[in-house]
């Protein structure tokens, strides 16, 4: 009984109060996202076979119509294995309104053979079925009658055919997370798909294949299977199948968990400080109690129960406000998940419980010990008890292990937790540094002058406390910068992009020109457009051999040149050098009679590790074809012309299947006149508008900034509680300091004024040092990956100076009245005790 009471007259502190709120914070940033990665996880284990929409799949970039492995299929041992079929390619759908980039698939009958569609009717009834649109019919996805403005029973036209929208698709079992799949989904019969003529040699589609079956009778058709499959075909199973799903989603996790451990990095600050200002004042409560005849194995059993008490209550709120804010991230990535969600189970309150316990071990049992061990004697006479040098160094060493720990915890990875840790010290240590020399230069140029109003020596006061200002304005700084950021990547750089794009860049790509289509194609665009339109071939091929090694992803460590091993690149062929290359190493081809040479762009070149001289080899349609790089080019990627990584000389390509690619810049008024055209003309040509992928672009980095920066508040919040814990911290400093102010004739309101005047710079500054944090982010990124000029936007500096402020005022102005206001005589009086 006798601690319940002793804890409950510590929870009147203020101290205490700070440090439940900021072990709260703690555990809700990361129970936030474990929530959701909780949920996220759980659908992936239910519904792996709907992920796929049977128990195996064969996924290939060619129509499988006539493959090879077909006739395996016939056995009688496979005649009890049920199957479905789809196709998925982008394409464009024409309305008065607006030219849609969709995501067009086509389904039999049968597909899908695991999981169900979940739609919903021209009632506004919500149905799972288990079959996909019958022929005659079009489904999409809510975003497609937005965009067309049509609404369910209208008719909307796709390739050659007009076909009536009868369902509206909510979920999709098998929805992939390639970038086509994030634009809007058109779904058909594919009955009707060789009517709409959308389809043709080369189309850049993806066929699918579902299998479902006995167990034994699936390991026997992937063993008879993978030693025939072309490279452009591969088998997904349960175990492997829809990576691209899981991996958006880790991607997107990957986000927010970092984000998460921001916060609770930030928090993690203040837990220290505010734990250390809490030990000091038990000191004196504790001293009673030992003169009283309380031994310290007996208060230490008193500590205990409180911290066990302060755990439990911490964790409890802190997991119950992460799951509450969870679904703030269940909406932002809404359309990015596409799926319903499992609710979780419990097992991410013990994870809180013991977040909390970790944090307050960490960051408070050194300096409790510490008090526990302070002579009653000199803490009843008022004596200054000074941490020692063993002190100091226990609570650090304590502090990073448990930092280290929580980096752990969140991100289970022990070198990715490392490099975060470090990375937060290193980024910590920058912005102290540089916060510490504006202070000074504010202190400098402030010297011998009141600051108006106030007749106190602001920013030397603030100078003198440079060490205490500065760890707050960092932790503040921190959660800014965050925000910052992302508002910089997710927003500037891309409209600085466009802006860097030249004003008569192409603004249309055409893909998918058969060879008999080149003319009338190009007779159409020179018309519409102001100069002559050039169109390129096109050949799929995989790169197979280097110098006549086989190659395959596991041959490179790099992540890029692992992607370009993995899938098809699109080869072309030319006589003349296009005229935004410009060859930077050998010559371009010569008029000799055509030899197997080949150009290679300097990216991939590095990529590769291949030069001049290099022999490689490639699988077109399962022919090899063998060339030597006699060329490397640099290539303006930012023009928005067609680009290709591999260019070959006519002869050497020529006789491969081929497709024909160009863009084109029209101006606004006919731009969709001819889009139409084509798409009317030419059914299978799809008509890409560059401002729309931009857009959708957008929109994919605003789903997950909008849910950082909704996990980043967290960080904020934090922040702000290190202001307050700062201000608590040097309380003592500050009230005495006020008190020799008052005694020299300073009135409370010019106290006042001072006060808000330091809160005001502090917050400032921090904005300051978060701004110039964020515009180099952003300068990296442009210079390094989007390779323009990105020049300092004094917006986003204003921005950040005007939030520090505001938000180191918020925090802080709770402290103004108390320190101003503390009694001149009784303050100086314990100050010379």
């Amino acid at each position: 009984m006798q601690s319940f009471q002793y804890w409950a007259r510590q929870s009147r502190r203020a101290s205490f109060r700070i440090l439940f709120v900021a072990l709260v914070l703690a555990v809700a940033a990361i129970s936030s996202v474990g929530v959701f990665s909780a949920r996220i996880e759980a659908a992936l284990v239910r519904d792996a076979s709907q992920m796929l929409g049977g128990d195996l799949v064969i996924e290939s970039k060619r129509n499988t119509a006539n493959a090879p492995w077909l006739s395996i299929l016939e056995k009688p041992e496979y005649a009890t294995l049920k199957q479905a079929e789809s196709v998925v390619f982008p394409s464009v759908v024409p309305s008065e309104r607006v030219d849609l980039l969709v995501s067009l698939k086509a389904v039999n009958n049968m597909y899908p053979l695991r999981g169900q569609l979940t739609v919903r009717n021209a009632q506004g009834q919500d149905e799972k079925v288990a079959s996909g649109p019958p022929q005659g019919e079009l489904w999409v996805d809510q975003g497609v009658l937005g965009s067309l403005d049509v609404q369910l029973g209208d008719s909307i036209q796709v390739g050659e055919i007009t076909r009536p929208v009868t369902r509206v698709i909510l979920a999709e079992p098998d929805r992939g997370g390639g970038f086509v799949n994030f634009a809007p989904r058109v779904m058909m019969n594919t009955a009707d798909l060789e009517e709409s003529e959308l389809l043709g040699l080369g189309s850049r589609a993806t066929w699918r294949i579902y299998f479902t079956g006995a167990q034994p009778v699936i390991n026997q058709l992937i063993s008879e299977l993978t030693p025939v499959l072309s490279p452009v075909e591969e088998i997904e199973t349960l175990e492997n199948g829809r990576p691209e799903v899981s991996g958006t989603l880790e991607r997107a996790n990957d986000f927010l968990a970092m984000a998460a451990l921001i916060g609770t990095m930030v928090a993690c600050v203040g837990i220290a400080l505010v734990a250390h200002l809490f030990a000091k004042e038990q000191a004196s409560e504790l001293a009673v109690l030992k003169s009283l005849g309380y031994t310290p194995k007996r208060l230490l059993r008193m500590w205990a129960i409180g911290m066990g008490m302060l755990t439990l209550g911490a964790g409890v709120l802190g997991v119950a406000l992460g799951w509450a804010a969870h679904w703030g991230l269940l909406a932002l990535l809404a359309e990015l998940v596409g799926v319903d969600l499992p609710l979780a189970g419990l097992h991410y309150l013990p994870m809180g419980m013991l977040l909390s316990a970790l944090l307050l071990l960490g960051f408070a049992a050194v300096p409790t010990w510490y008090a526990l061990r302070a002579p009653a004697v000199a803490v009843i006479r008022h004596q200054t008890l000074k941490s020692s040098r063993g002190q100091l160094v226990l609570s650090v060493l304590f502090g990073v292990f448990t930092a280290i720990a929580v980096c752990l915890l969140i991100v289970n990875n022990v070198v990715l937790a490392l490099l975060l840790f470090a990375g937060f010290v290193g980024t910590s240590l920058v912005f102290a540094l540089l916060f510490w020399g504006l202070l000074k230069v504010l202190a400098y140029l402030g010297k011998g002058k009141k600051s108006a109003g106030t007749n106190i020596a602001v920013f030397q006061s603030m100078s003198k406390r440079a060490s205490t200002l500065v760890l707050q304005g960092v932790s503040l700084a921190l959660g800014l910068a965050a925000l910052l950021m992302l508002a910089v990547v997710q927003g500037d750089l891309i409209d600085r992009w466009q802006e860097a794009v030249p004003e008569d860049a192409p603004n249309r790509f055409v893909f998918n020109i058969q060879p008999d289509q080149v003319e009338g194609v190009q007779q159409t665009l020179n018309t519409a457009s102001q100069s002559p339109v050039n169109l390129y071939p096109m050949v799929r091929g995989r790169l197979s051999a280097i110098n006549g090694e086989t190659i395959t992803a596991d041959t490179f460590t790099d992540e890029g040149a692992r992607n370009t091993v993995e899938r098809e690149l699109n080869l072309s062929f030319a006589d003349t050098l296009p005229t935004h290359n410009t060859v930077a190493v050998g010559s371009w081809f010569d008029e000799t009679p055509a030899k197997a040479e080949v150009s290679v762009e300097d990216g991939v070149a590095e990529r590769l590790g291949i030069g001049l001289g290099d022999k490689l080899t490639f699988d077109i349609a399962g022919t090899p074809l063998t060339a030597e790089i006699t060329s490397i080019r640099e290539l303006r990627w930012d023009s928005m012309e067609v680009n290709f990584f591999m260019v070959f000389p006519t002869e050497v390509l020529q006789s491969f299947p081929q497709t024909w690619i160009t863009s084109v810049s029209l101006q606004d008024d006919k731009a969709i006149p001819v889009s139409r055209e084509l798409v009317r003309d030419y059914p299978n040509l799809t008509v890409l508008d560059t401002e729309l992928v931009i857009t959708q672009v957008r929109k994919i980095l605003g789903q997950v900034g909008q849910a950082v920066q909704f996990v980043f508040l967290f960080t904020v919040a934090a922040g702000g509680l290190v202001v307050v814990a700062c201000v608590m911290t040097g309380a003592r400093v500050r009230t005495r300091e006020a008190a020799i102010y008052r005694a020299m004739g300073a009135s409370t309101a010019q106290l006042q004024r001072a006060a808000w005047l330091e809160l005001s710079v502090l917050g400032a500054l921090a904005g300051l040092v978060a701004a110039i944090a964020a515009q180099g982010l952003g300068w990296g990124v442009a210079h390094f990956v989007f390779e323009f000029e990105y020049f300092l936007s004094p917006m986003h500096i204003v921005a950040g100076v005007v939030a520090g402020a505001v938000v180191s005022v918020l925090f802080g102005a709770w402290s103004v009245n108390k320190v101003c206001r503390a009694p001149v005589m009784q303050t100086l009086r314990q100050a010379a005790a």
